[in-house]
């Protein structure tokens, strides 16, 4: 896990690491200022890596102790929590595997769950994402035996960042990533392109589990 606090001064550290001319004017401002700044910043950040990245997760948590909605057929639905952002697992009693990825609604293969016959069984089940009147994001699942009680076993998701908590996880390279994106968009906020561009480049390294071209 790593703070709020730990991730701004990782932010600083990128910030003041940019000895180039175009930098000077960005560290002469007042440090409240870009405090605020990379506070405001951050969730953006946290977002683009997790919505990018090519490998790992970022700010996993577990919702294990979801309620399901049982439709009385072997199937059901799932609403999941606010701050939910991308399925990293989940593994319904009586699957002999875990889903990893969910359908959009509109896929081929969100249409084949519809028919008794097409739809998904214990052996490689099916997830599917749709949206509840409240814009919350919704799990359906393809599908139990029939003896199953609809329970979950495991669920685990990224969430959104929340400074309070900061982030979850041990991925030290994904947490890079997000500091050297924050200072992108900060540096983008004051018109430094180029030093923009560069640690835009260092942040999708870390996302793609690439060597980093950072300074050492």
């Amino acid at each position: 896990m790593i703070t709020n606090d730990e991730l701004r001064l990782k932010v600083r550290q990128i910030i003041n690491e940019m000895h180039d001319d175009s930098a000077v004017t960005l560290l002469s401002d007042d440090t409240r200022s870009i405090d605020e700044h990379i506070a405001t910043l951050l969730p953006d950040a946290v977002l683009w890596i997790q919505r990018n990245k090519g490998w790992g997760s970022l700010n996993p948590k577990d919702a294990t102790d979801a309620k399901v909605k049982d439709n009385g057929d072997g199937t059901g639905e799932i609403t999941l929590p606010e701050d939910f952002v991308k399925l990293i697992a989940i593994r319904m009693e009586g699957w002999q595997r875990p889903c990893f990825q969910m359908y959009p609604s509109e896929s081929a293969v969100a249409a084949a769950q519809h028919n008794h016959y097409t739809r998904a069984g214990c052996c490689r089940p099916v997830c599917v994402e749709s949206y509840n009147a409240a814009g919350r994001v919704v799990l359906s699942y393809y599908s139990l035996p029939q003896e199953s009680q609809p329970q979950v076993k495991e669920l685990l998701y990224e969430a959104r960042y929340n400074p309070d908590e900061g982030l979850s996880g041990s991925d030290t390279a994904l947490h890079k990533a997000v500091a050297y994106q924050c200072a992108a968009m900060l540096f983008n906020i004051f018109e430094r392109r180029d030093c923009a561009n560069s640690l835009m480049g260092i942040a999708a390294a870390y996302c793609n589990n690439f060597q980093s071209n950072e300074k050492q």
